[in-house]
């Protein structure tokens, strides 16, 4: 079972995900809830909760997911410990050199070479983490100093990517 803390809006939720027989089975907020995730095309995924079929599409733009359900858009911050955003914003200001996974999963690809000069939201790296590939942007403009990961290698929550400045 692992445990993540999201928040949506102004709203923190604590999520639990067991990867059991092909299934997620998510608890939020005490009620659980069956959960059958398929990727459609890169970032878009048929999800059927409970039965109920929904279109969501996902986007990580520097640390925070822009996540579209059916339609409607919300941002979403994803953490290993409770109080994500403001985990996420006080962690963002002490340490805007480093690019860290958001949570645990495997590196697909890496998409920029130490040296090389990066834009506001770039894509840094892609990773895997719950059936799902996603973007590692750049949270600032500046030149990657190093980069501490490579295709293949295993994340946890948090850990340095690259470094820039």
């Amino acid at each position: 079972m692992t445990r993540y803390w999201v928040r949506v809006g102004d709203e923190e939720v604590e999520v639990e995900v067991d990867p059991a027989a092909g299934l997620l089975l998510v608890t939020v907020g005490g009620a659980a809830r069956r959960v059958e995730l398929t990727e459609v095309v890169p970032s878009s995924y048929t999800l059927v909760v409970d039965g109920t079929t929904h279109d969501l599409t996902v986007q990580d733009r520097a640390g925070a997911w822009t996540l579209t359900l059916d339609g409607t858009n919300y941002r979403a911050e994803i953490a290993r410990t409770a109080h994500a955003g403001r985990r996420v914003e006080r962690h963002a200001a002490a340490k805007n050199e480093e690019v860290r996974s958001p949570m645990p999963g495997v590196v697909v690809a890496v998409q920029v070479g130490e040296g090389e000069r990066v834009e506001t939201g770039q894509a840094i790296a892609i990773m895997e983490a719950m059936k799902m590939q996603m973007e590692i942007r750049a949270p600032h403009a500046g030149t990657i100093k190093r980069i501490h990961v490579g295709p293949g290698q295993e994340l946890a929550a948090d850990q340095l990517l690259a470094t820039m400045g």
